[in-house]
């Protein structure tokens, strides 16, 4: 006889209201997160900026070149961030490492249910009941496994993920580079700016006082009828327009140190001296010629490092989407506990092997060939096509920089001009047969020439930082011992001093030098294996670097000023055919 049983559908309208009602609880749980008021603005503003200029060392004299060079690397929050990026990317690859080992779980539960969890079997043939009704398990009881999985596939493509993620890593130091470039090239900029605004200042305050003063004595001798007043009024337009100059000059003085200041992540409104050069204001010497720099850039660029680390990852997407057209293993093997009672053995452990392979992958392999064959040309096409930016880049420095050489000449010498004008024009007020309002405008054109001339200057040095910047030539060493403000900027100024005599850690390109037919065979040299000896480059001067530079180079026991580079890596790009 049947023992009768509750249909489990009866309770099915209670089990769906309790779950309803949880999911509405759940719902109204998740409540509108508040607007930010006024109080916590201010509270995250005085945070953030007691963290922007915390943990600086201070300021204690008049600032160098180099030492504001070094407080924009140091301090700089654009540099922070590549930094935080750089180190981000290199905690992302340590991760997926750890991707690699197997998987070990451990779980643990406990159950319980409010009836016995009985069964019973019926006849086939008669559909009569063939055993009573009986149970195997308990009401309650508690579970625990620690089982290890390891999924082949899952290993191959971990791999390759962390491969890529290297690849990334290495391209995020490669843009903090960039970011370096560009930093100290606007703070060398700003600072000779700055030096300017440091050395005009009280030239500009006393002029600009002396054409106030003569402004309010012919404004007083127009109201006592002392001159004619179309006179007046004329002296008057005058003065009032070089004290529209002066006042444009005075500004753009100011925000030079302004933005220096900002570069160098000082407090607005804080207070700080320049070390003002002496002596004539030269040219600086560029030791490389045009066909070195377009080599040099080649090679150091970090848009070029960057997008060549990214081209290994196309190899490395198109080899993951080979391996998972293979069939997926996964190895198991656990140890298993149950504390039912009505089994005979309580704990026990277990081992397999489960294979599973989707047939219908098979379908898109010839598709995914072919993807992966495009993806590797275009990142081989996006690789040439920024060499041939980068090689523009170059030339157009190279002429932006002579260019700005001859710029500074003509500045310089209508500021020569100018000075030796003013000195006749102060002998000939002295001697009243001159008024004081030409006076007071030489003087204005003076200053113009002057600030005409250091601004000149500004960009001349700006435009031999971009020429290093477009070569790829880094303005401070990989490697820096000492962090500290003064050990950044000795090393600085070392690397400046290294980079105008042509001393640099990359070779220089002599793609012609090598035949075809011997490239492998310098390969095979330079990788420590056997090969028939090829014939040194000859060391004595390298090609668009002055003989004085590698004479110099050689007495210091620097590095060599040239070194073979085999193959013919850019026969797509005709500029360095022949050079």
């Amino acid at each position: 006889m049947k023992t009768r049983t509750i249909n489990p559908f009866l309770k099915l309208p209670a089990m769906l209201g309790v779950l309803l009602l949880s999911v509405l609880l759940s719902a109204c749980a998740v409540s509108k997160p508040p607007a930010l008021s006024h109080e916590d603005m201010i509270t995250l503003a005085a945070a953030d900026h007691a963290t922007m200029f915390s943990s600086q060392e201070p300021i204690l004299g008049p600032v160098t070149l180099e030492e504001a060079v070094a407080r924009a690397i140091k301090y700089n929050l654009q540099h922070r961030q590549a930094l935080m990026e750089r180190a981000l990317a290199s905690n992302l690859t340590d991760i997926r490492h750890f991707n690699l080992l197997p998987k070990l779980t451990a779980e643990a539960g406990y159950r319980v249910r409010d009836n016995d969890d009985a069964s019973s079997s019926e006849s086939i043939n008669t559909g009569r009941q063939s055993l009573e009704p009986s149970k195997s398990r308990e009401r309650s009881g508690e579970t625990a496994k620690l089982e290890m999985t390891w999924n082949i596939l899952d290993f191959g493509l971990s791999y390759f993920e962390a491969k890529a993620h290297g690849n990334k890593t290495l391209a995020a130091e490669e843009r903090r580079r960039r970011v370096v470039s560009d930093i100290i090239r606007q703070t060398r900029a700003a600072y000779w700016a700055a030096v300017s605004a440091e050395r005009m200042r009280d030239e500009v305050a006393a002029t600009l006082g002396q054409a106030r003063q003569a402004l309010e004595q012919s404004r007083e001798a127009e109201r006592r009828r002392l001159t004619t007043p179309v006179v007046a009024l004329r002296y008057q337009r005058d003065l009032l327009n070089m004290m529209r100059q002066i006042e444009q000059l005075d500004n753009e003085l100011a925000k030079a140190k302004a933005e220096l200041a900002s570069l160098m992540n000082l407090a607005p409104g804080t207070k700080y001296a320049l070390v003002v050069p002496e002596g004539p204001m030269t040219e600086p010497k560029l030791s490389f010629e045009l066909p070195s720099l377009e080599s040099l850039a080649m090679v150091r660029r970090p848009e070029l490092r960057e997008q060549s680390y990214l081209a290994r990852n196309a190899v490395l997407e198109t080899q993951s989407a080979m391996l998972r057209m293979f069939p997926n293993a996964t190895l198991f093997g656990g140890v298993n506990y149950d504390s039912n009672d009505f089994l005979v053995n309580n704990t026990w452990t277990s081992a397999g092997v489960q294979v599973g392979w989707n047939l219908f992958k098979l379908l898109s392999l010839p598709a995914e060939r072919k993807a992966g064959e495009n993806r590797e040309r275009v990142a081989v096409l996006r690789r040439q096509a920024l060499r041939m930016t980068v090689l523009s880049q170059v030339h157009i420095a190279w002429h932006q920089r002579h260019y700005a050489q001859k710029a500074f000449e003509r500045a310089r010498d209508l500021c020569e001009l100018q000075t030796a004008i003013r000195e006749q024009t102060e002998h000939a007020a002295a001697s009243k047969s001159e008024t004081r309002l030409e006076l007071i405008r030489t003087r204005v054109e003076t200053l113009l020439a002057v600030h005409a001339r250091d601004m000149s200057y500004a960009e001349m040095m700006k435009a031999q930082d971009a020429v290093y910047q477009a070569a790829g030539l880094d303005s401070m060493p990989e490697e820096i011992s000492d962090q500290s403000v003064a050990g950044l900027a000795s090393a600085i100024a070392e690397q400046g001093r290294m980079n105008e005599l042509g001393h640099v850690n990359a070779p220089f390109l002599n793609l012609a030098y090598v035949p075809a037919g011997q490239a492998n065979a310098v390969a095979d040299a330079q990788a420590g294996r056997s090969a028939p000896a090829v014939q040194a480059a000859p060391a004595a001067k390298a090609p668009g670097v002055s003989g004085q530079a590698v004479a110099q180079s050689g007495e210091a026991g620097r590095h060599p000023a040239i070194r073979l580079v085999v193959g013919r890596p850019w026969e797509d790009l005709g500029s360095l055919q022949g050079d």
